[in-house]
């Protein structure tokens, strides 16, 4: 008897704890937009601020360039210097990094022709880990390089055009040195005259044709941007 009231407590236990379980609601997957607003991330309502297109910030350079050395597509890197702000509130602080890459190289070459080179810059990254798209362009280098390199409206950096009192020098040698083997060839002793004079012509040559100068940018290159649009970050400072 003691035996089959036992178990008909059992059956009864059992019986509840599944009818408990039927009970429970299951659980359901919502998305995002329809949490409600108190379980909105704490990310998500952290202020944010828009760099307008057009603004400029110093950087600096943390990838070397050259003409020589450099390709397209070529990854650059650049830090900001000092802060940028947006209503008296900084909205990219310094050591945001920039990543960007190379998007054109020309070396220098003869008749005085520069070397050029361009690149973009296309995220950010701010200290706090967030990353935005950005579209900035080189607007200057620092003085010590602007001497020796221009860069123009698209933010395409040229070097010189080589051009000096040398060069002059260099071309009346090598007029002078024509002249040297014309009469060299009239007289006796042509042949003789004709190899030094040849090659004074040459080194002449070298000097009124010489190349333009290539675009040299070393590494820690202080420098300015300009963001091409706008790009809208969170404050977290």
């Amino acid at each position: 008897m003691a035996k089959t009231i036992l178990g008909m407590i059992a059956i009864l236990s059992l019986a509840s704890v599944l009818a408990a379980q039927d009970a429970s609601p299951s659980r359901v997957l919502m998305h995002r937009s329809q949490l409600p607003a108190n379980l909105v991330t704490a990310r998500e309502t952290q202020p944010t601020l828009t760099v307008p297109a057009e603004t400029e910030a110093d950087v600096e350079l943390l990838s070397g360039l050259h003409t020589r050395v450099t390709s397209v597509d070529d990854p650059i890197v650049a830090r900001v210097l000092r802060p940028v702000l947006v209503d008296g509130r900084v909205a990219l602080p310094p050591g945001s990094l920039l990543d960007g890459r190379v998007t054109r190289v020309h070396p220098a070459s003869r008749l005085h022709r520069p070397g050029e080179l361009a690149f973009r810059f296309e995220q950010i990254t701010l200290p706090n880990g967030e990353s935005e798209p950005v579209y900035a362009v080189l607007t200057a280098l620092d003085d010590p390089l602007r001497s020796r390199m221009r860069v123009d409206a698209e933010g395409h950096i040229k070097g010189g055009r080589g051009f000096s009192w040398k060069s002059i020098t260099g071309g009346l040698a090598a007029w002078g040195s024509l002249a040297t083997v014309k009469f060299a060839v009239a007289s006796t002793s042509a042949a003789a005259a004709f190899l030094p004079a040849t090659g004074g012509g040459l080194v002449g040559f070298e000097l009124l044709w010489p190349r333009g100068n290539d675009v040299h940018v070393p590494p820690e290159t202080h420098a300015r941007i300009r963001l091409n649009y706008p790009v809208t970050v969170r404050v977290v400072w």
